[in-house]
């Protein structure tokens, strides 16, 4: 007898159980808020983390407008690999960067980080590139000693 109505009570308590079906997100929120700020405050990776041995000269001009965002900087690193901005690129597609650059507003004025310790021919080979690309505006960004 206390066997039938256990099993009558549980049948009774599993047609009146509802299921439970919503999800709550306000962990998952609070999680999410706090990645974002930590990933605002976290500081922006540097401008060109290429290791580079800039020329030092005595007798530099500052250039501010070479940090702006849009400007155009071509590196040229020791062992003859060119940049555009932080973007590894080839002397063929160079002048074709430069130039979607220019149409996206861009100034027509080209910086040029170049090791101090590069060859000769590969800084005259960007050069002409650059050139080929129409602009006759190009200035070595340098170190003041």
């Amino acid at each position: 007898m206390q066997l039938e109505e256990r099993v009558r009570k549980r049948r009774l308590a599993r047609r009146n159980a509802t299921l439970f079906t919503q999800i709550e997100l306000s962990g998952l929120l609070a999680v999410c808020v706090v990645l974002l700020i930590l990933f605002m405050m976290l500081p922006s990776p540097p401008h060109h983390p290429l290791p580079l041995d800039l020329a030092v000269v005595s007798h530099s001009v500052p250039l501010p407008e070479a940090r702006q965002e849009d400007a155009i900087i071509v590196t040229i690193v020791r062992d003859g690999r060119v940049f555009f901005r932080n973007y590894k690129t080839t002397l063929d597609d160079l002048p074709g960067a430069i130039k979607g650059a220019v149409r996206d507003g861009a100034k027509r004025k080209v910086y040029i980080k170049a090791d101090a310790r590069a060859r000769y021919a590969d800084v005259e080979a960007v050069i002409g590139a650059i050139r080929q690309a129409g602009i006759l505006d190009a200035v070595f960004v340098t170190e003041s000693r």
